[in-house]
């Protein structure tokens, strides 16, 4: 089993990639710069962002001088954009925490923490302005408004209390004390007591200003390269992902300074798109909507770099290096992740598998492989192209799949069912895994037929290359889109193999799926929460954001909202949503509808429901083919919706 947690230990080949970023980061010709990390939910963004952090340790190059220098002039600082999200102003969130994490910088906090406290104290203030009469006296904004001389003392006391930490209480003599030892132990700076003791007369700054004083800062510190990771800015809601990029480019993106953003660009655009939505009153943005994002995006992020999926040889290869962490002492382990760079820098194309493996612990020491991990590299070799297809090289699915996958192999064997198989369990699971829908249809087809279902042999006989048979069958359509046709193209073939003890490892998983909510990537449920939302533009901007979906991401979306509208078949926000879908041409939209209209009570779906099919089907003909069936049901109830129907026959 393994942690879901990020690591700066490379078992995926990234390192090349943090490499390149540091490469340009460190060059002074390229900077300020802007570095946009794109990549899936899952992708790797994170683990790539801790080899970046990593790296930038003069220890972490022992024996390169030139290296070393180059880290003793360089700060690196790493921030979880989601940390940001709970404050009322992002923008000064961010700026304070650079400021904080700069000042406590083990190498250069001495030398700057006096213009950071400075720094600090107009940020502060930028904060009281931007909340006003919300939290702070009415006498106090207005002496601070006519720009009275003397601060006032409510604001000058809660300037402190503004700030984004908790700060610990200090008295006078405390504050003395914390002057003294801040120098030495750059984790108990006391930033409150060292912003009392501060005497300097210091108001709100204009950005050009702030971003010259920050710029000196720097200088005058002997900073060449002040390098910021903010990684998981997608997990942000869509204001506090946009303040946060203009806070980067206004304030801080200025000489010698680099910014490395971790995020999936479409969640990205995706907040532009509903800046746009929330705060333009033409409606000629929605046809400039696409340009007004891509020309958005490229002024906050100058350089974007997309991580790559992973290929089949290299899902292998990341397969048996976590099969050796969990099954080799930590001293070989290490010896075979040295080999496994090498072969790496050597040939790109090639998998560090079994015979690679059992030389590089041979060399650590471990003459024989243990049979646990002998059996796990051989079920890498066999599976690792089922995975990568199923689950298009993601590492985090990746490594949560193995843990499930562990799991059921672990009950199989305390349940004394001998009879399971590895390739066919991944296959099941993959399903499982895709499509969630089909899954547990295949799980009842196989309760009612002892476990061996036909139709899963007449599927089989659909997709075979077999040119002699001249009566082969055809898919059923649910069944016929590509990833779905690929799957049963997939060795091994399930035909005629009892699944009843397959299914009965996941049982537990047929109420939970590993494909339930926190399997989904992010983008699909911000996506679901916009097209499902009251407001018309926010669910016109959402379905927009649908066209860069995948299939299988279109489906798990689909399968969100029949969840939704089952849940809430008398709002129409159920119902709204497909038909934001149906107006932007989402594939598969209107026979999800028709699919959702039969799967809930007539009696409780809303009469304009009704109104609103019929509207559709005059705007859109070819929409009625997917919902005759729905309609015909619905206008024969005697329901509000049914009567909606009557009444315009009448």
């Amino acid at each position: 089993m393994w942690t879901d947690n990020e690591t700066s230990l490379d078992l995926l080949g990234f390192q090349v990639h943090a490499d390149l970023i540091r490469s340009v980061v460190t060059d002074p010709n390229l900077l300020p710069v802007t570095i946009g990390v794109f990549a899936d939910w899952g992708g790797g963004k994170t683990s790539l962002m801790k080899m970046l952090e990593e790296s930038f340790e003069p220890e972490y190059w022992p024996e390169s001088p030139e290296e070393q220098e180059r880290c003793e002039h360089t700060a690196c600082l790493y921030f979880n954009g989601w940390l940001f999200e709970g404050y009322d102003d992002a923008k000064s969130a961010i700026l304070s925490s650079v400021l904080v994490s700069l000042g406590e910088h083990k190498r250069f906090g001495p030398k700057v923490r006096d213009g950071c406290v400075s720094l600090l104290k107009s940020v502060n203030w930028m904060r009281v302005a931007h909340l006003g009469l919300k939290h702070v006296a009415l006498p106090a904004i207005a002496a601070y408004a006519t720009g009275g001389a003397s601060l006032v003392p409510t604001i000058a006391a809660s300037a402190g209390s503004l700030l984004p930490w908790k700060a610990k209480e200090a008295d006078d003599s405390e504050a003395d004390e914390a002057a003294t030892d801040s120098d030495d132990s750059a984790e108990s700076v006391d930033w409150e007591s060292l912003i009392k003791k501060d005497q300097s007369n210091v108001g709100p700054l204009d950005v050009r200003t702030f971003r010259q004083q920050f710029g000196q800062l720097l200088k005058d510190s002997d900073i060449q390269s002040l390098v910021v990771l903010i990684d998981d800015l997608d997990r942000c809601s869509p204001e506090r992902i946009i303040e946060n990029l203009e806070a980067i480019k206004l304030f801080l993106n200025v000489e010698n300074t680099a910014f490395v953003i971790g995020a999936d660009p479409r969640i990205v655009r995706h907040a532009i798109a509903w800046k746009y939505h929330h705060h333009e009153e033409h409606t000629d943005v929605e046809d400039e909507a696409p340009t007004i994002v891509t020309d958005y995006l490229e002024k906050l992020i100058q350089l974007p770099y997309r991580l790559p999926r992973l290929s089949p040889a290299e899902i292998e290869t990341y397969m048996s290096l976590l099969f050796c962490q969990s099954h080799l002492p930590e001293p070989v382990f290490q010896t075979t992740v040295t080999a496994c760079d090498e072969q790496r820098q050597a040939d790109r194309y090639s998998v560090f598998g079994y015979s690679a493996v059992k030389e590089a612990t041979a060399n650590g020491g471990c003459e024989t492989l243990p049979e646990g991990l002998e059996k796990a590299l051989t079920f890498s070799s066999h599976a690792a192209s089922l995975i990568t297809d199923g689950l298009k090289g993601n590492p985090r699915q990746v490594k949560r799949f193995l843990n499930a996958f562990v799991l059921r192999k672990k009950l199989a064997d305390v349940a004394k069912l001998t009879n399971i198989e590895d390739a066919i369990l991944v296959k099941l699971m993959i399903l499982e895994y895709s499509n969630e829908k089909k899954f547990r249809q295949l799980f009842d087809w196989q309760a009612a037929q002892e476990g061996v279902p036909e139709q899963l042999k007449k599927m089989e006989d659909a997709v075979s290359e077999n040119e002699e048979d001249q009566e082969k069958p055809e898919l059923p359509e649910d069944w016929a889109t590509p990833s779905l046709r690929r799957w049963v193209e997939m060795k091994p073939s399930l035909a005629g193999e009892d699944l009843r003890d397959y299914f009965w490892v996941a049982r537990d998983r047929l109420q939970s799926s590993i494909a339930g909510m926190s399997m989904i990537p992010p983008f699909v449920r911000r996506v679901f929460e916009g097209v499902t939302n009251e407001n018309s533009p926010v669910r016109e901007a959402a379905a927009k954001g649908v066209a860069e979906f995948d299939e299988s991401e279109r489906e798990m979306l689909f399968e969100l909202l029949l969840g939704n509208a089952k849940r809430n078949s008398t709002k129409m926000t159920a119902y709204n949503a497909y038909r934001s879908l149906i107006d932007e041409g989402v594939p598969d939209a209107a026979s999800q509808f028709g699919t959702a209209l039969l799967s809930v009570p007539e009696s409780s779906i809303p009469a304009a429901v009704g109104i609103d099919i019929q509207a559709l089907i005059e705007a859109k003909t070819e929409v009625e083919t997917f919902l005759t069936e729905a309609i015909e049901r619905l206008s024969k109830s005697d329901s509000f919706v049914g009567k909606s129907f009557q009444t315009k026959k009448g």
